[in-house]
């Protein structure tokens, strides 16, 4: 469903990142993001990876300013390169890390789906737009280790994302049995009890307004 497993030597595993725990119950069931579909009328995006990052950051968004914003999952699928194969975690994320995102309306999806025109080349002044979003944010990750006990214990800083195989998704809330998750697939909100095969946390801190600003 568009997720290829793997990972750098070089990133960062968790205790990289100063850990916080923002939202003690670990539930961000209040924050999640409006559900949309990585399949359309005409076939698969297969950009689960960029739909599931996005749905991390938007959380995350929402508990930090209280709106609600609707990212670009085909602006991000198509800057990160997904391929009809799909795309890694660390690739995804490190494209937010560095070009940031725009919102929905600016690069939207299509109501019927064709691969081409779906990852059509994107302007420069669209591409440009992605950059004013880490004016104000700045977006770090990490690997988490998939364990109940890591899970639980991240969830307190931020909603995870995790992969079920072949696909990514949202964990947005883990207790001692069952991950509950946010999906790209109706129905949206599922839950797992089976192990999940690699896990990604995705930091979004907000910047602090300078006076001219």
């Amino acid at each position: 469903r568009g997720v290829i497993e793997g990972k750098r030597s070089t990133d960062y595993v968790a205790g990289t990142l100063s850990y916080e725990e923002r939202n003690p119950s670990g539930d961000w069931t209040p924050y999640l993001p409006s559900t949309e579909n990585q399949w359309f009328d005409g076939g698969d995006s297969m950009a689960c990876v960029s739909f599931s990052a996005n749905n991390c950051v938007e959380t995350q968004i929402k508990f930090l300013t209280g709106q609600e914003v609707n990212l670009s999952d085909r602006w991000l699928a198509k800057i990160s390169g997904t391929t009809q194969q799909g795309n890694h975690l660390y690739i995804v994320a490190d494209t937010l890390r560095k070009y940031g995102a725009v919102n929905e309306e600016e690069w939207p999806a299509l109501p019927v789906f064709n691969w081409s025109d779906y990852y059509s080349s994107i302007p420069q002044y669209i591409v440009d737009k992605g950059l004013k979003f880490l004016s104000q944010y700045d977006i770090m990750y990490e690997w988490v280790d998939f364990t109940k006990e890591e899970l639980i214990k991240h969830l307190k800083h931020a909603p995870l994302q995790v992969v079920i195989p072949g696909h990514a998704v949202m964990g947005f809330y883990q207790d001692q049995d069952i991950l509950k998750y946010f999906d790209t697939y109706a129905p949206h909100i599922k839950q797992r009890t089976e192990p999940v095969s690699s896990v990604l946390k995705i930091v979004v801190r907000k910047k602090a307004m300078t006076e001219t600003e």
